[in-house]
């Protein structure tokens, strides 16, 4: 790795300083970790000096640079290095609103270079009028440059990801091309993580990303994270959120040996991957826990572990309860233990509905928490037949609940207007044609599309008018 230290400083020193001082007040980056604040300050501006390194660095040493282009260029880049460095805050979220003008100026005055055209097709194509393949054919592009090129491997790496995500049909038939990318991605982001001197963050990141995106295809989700494994804890034997990466990659693997049939359905070669994955995913996600006991997302994934081991539901609660009492409004512990609680698993329907208007009563949960008695209804509503299904959503004690969910979800998030589509529909399904008129005025900027069409829409709002009391 070259020495970026130096790299940085001939860039910004002053921006450095400014980040500095500006990092001690961004709370959001401090949620999950138990890192002294002063430790959490270096880390956020090491990962700065990374990022600005491997961006506006390479493309003073690399990039096709001309005075027509150079200052929008290199301001965007600064930019996209601060977003990444404060991802997830306010700051963060400021720093890239700033990207899409700088780049597209540098576009406009004839900038080329492949790692300007990446960032043009992220962050500028993608909020104009494109054809999914014109945009495709962007990315391909900017990925088939890139590799071209001098620029950084992780660079490489983003590029070929995002170029085998927009080139994917979502069809059953993934296209060659699209496994090409993938694979080239997964050979850039090896060479990546032997670089030790990477963030680890990053490296998290970059190896959760590219497990994501091909979350569906067990043999590419095999082969890739036993590619980079040994790598990563060879140079971060100790990061609590690489020990995370591991559990959350055994337990899917479980999964996947056992596949989501009922358990009658379950081969014997299945139950025994199954239980040996699972005991990789408890281990990993352990130390995880022992390294860093205030990173929700461990104890979420424990709940999903328990459900496969199906050791008992107190063990489900206790990481069920570390999770919330870390952040109440935590929605993924809350999605993680409705489903643990469903039927199939290690529930029943009383159950599942115990806890969602637990959801909605609770003084101490919030955020998108009261939804969960909605999520629970949608759940069981699911094990009845097509036809069956209809009348489900008619039973006034249905309707009771729905109600209840979206009242107190208002209650909580007034700004969320877009939720109002939602309870519309809902209501339209249950036949509650006053909630329905009182909805309809509060939709705002109304998506057709979500109700099946304008045509649809305005059918139901004339029923709404017409079944409306006099």
């Amino acid at each position: 790795m070259r020495a970026f230290r130096s790299v940085v400083a001939a860039v910004s020193a002053a921006f450095l300083f400014w980040c500095s001082a500006l990092l001690g007040g961004e709370s959001n980056s401090r949620t999950t970790t138990n890192t002294p604040d002063a430790d959490l300050d270096k880390q956020l501006e090491y990962r700065l000096e990374w990022n600005l390194a491997t961006l506006v660095g390479d493309y003073e040493r690399h990039g096709r640079r001309d005075p027509k282009w150079d200052e929008p260029a290199k301001a965007g880049l600064t930019s996209f290095a601060q977003s990444r460095a404060l991802s997830g805050s306010a700051k963060g979220m400021e720093a890239l609103a700033k990207i899409p003008a700088a780049i597209k100026t540098a576009v406009s005055n004839g900038c080329d270079d492949p790692l300007i055209r990446y960032l043009h097709a992220r962050l500028v194509l993608s909020s104009e009028k494109h054809t999914p393949k014109e945009h495709g054919e962007a990315y391909r592009l900017a990925a088939e440059t890139l590799s071209q090129s001098q620029y950084a491997p992780i660079r490489k790496f983003y590029a070929a990801l995002r170029a085998a995500e927009a080139l994917d049909t979502g069809g059953t038939n993934t296209p060659p091309e699209v496994h090409r990318w993938r694979r080239q991605a997964s050979q850039y982001l090896n060479e990546t993580v032997k670089d030790n001197a990477m963030p680890s963050v990053e490296v998290y990141e970059a190896c959760d990303q590219l497990l994501q995106a091909v979350q569906n295809n067990n043999s590419q989700y095999e082969e890739f994270y036993q590619a980079f494994e040994p790598i990563i804890f060879k140079n971060w034997p100790s990061d609590p959120s690489l020990f995370l990466l591991k559990g959350t990659f055994y337990t899917d693997y479980a999964w996947h040996a056992r596949g989501r049939s009922y358990a009658d359905k379950v081969t014997d070669q299945g139950w025994r991957l199954f239980g040996e994955r699972l005991v990789e995913a408890e281990k990993a996600l352990g130390k995880a826990w022992y390294l860093n006991p205030r990173d929700a997302r461990i104890a979420c994934k424990m709940i999903t572990v328990e459900l496969g081991q199906g050791k008992g539901r107190p063990r489900m609660e206790m990481w069920f309860k570390r999770a919330t009492d870390l952040n109440p409004n935590n929605y993924d512990a809350f999605e993680a233990k409705l489903y643990y609680l469903q039927p199939k698993w290690h529930g029943s329907p009383e159950d599942m509905l115990e806890f969602g208007r637990e959801c909605v009563k609770s003084k101490k949960w919030g955020g998108h928490v009261p939804l969960v008695l909605r999520d629970a209804h949608e759940s069981l509503a699911k094990y009845l037949e097509k036809d069956e299904r209809a009348d489900y959503w008619k039973r006034p004690e249905v309707w009771k609940d729905i109600k209840a969910a979206f009242e107190k979800f208002f209650t909580l998030n007034p700004e969320e207007n877009g939720w109002r589509h939602n309870y519309a529909l809902y209501a339209y399904r249950a036949e509650q044609w006053d909630d329905l008129n009182r909805q309809l005025p509060l939709l705002g900027e109304i998506n057709y599309e979500f109700f099946g069409g304008r045509e649809q829409f305005d059918n139901m709002v004339r029923l709404a008018k017409e079944h409306a009391k006099k």
